[in-house]
């Protein structure tokens, strides 16, 4: 039986919340983003490592507790 959460091959609720994220802190920077010392490119550059080294931790976390 196939997993209607993993239709094509990936988790569906794992790329919505990712997107909605991505979308949310995106919104943020436009709107904040004159407030900080960094400019909008390295905010959004900033964000985006965040999510890499962030999702690499989930990742190894889920593989040393043998979920993946």
């Amino acid at each position: 039986m196939t997993d209607i959460g993993n239709p094509f091959g990936f988790d569906v609720a794992t790329v919505l919340t990712g997107s909605g994220l991505t979308l949310l802190v995106s919104a943020g920077i436009m709107r904040y983003g004159g407030q900080f010392e960094y400019t909008t490119g390295e905010l959004y550059g900033i964000s985006g490592g965040v999510f890499i080294i962030l999702g690499v931790l989930y990742g190894l976390l889920l593989i040393v507790s043998g979920y993946r």
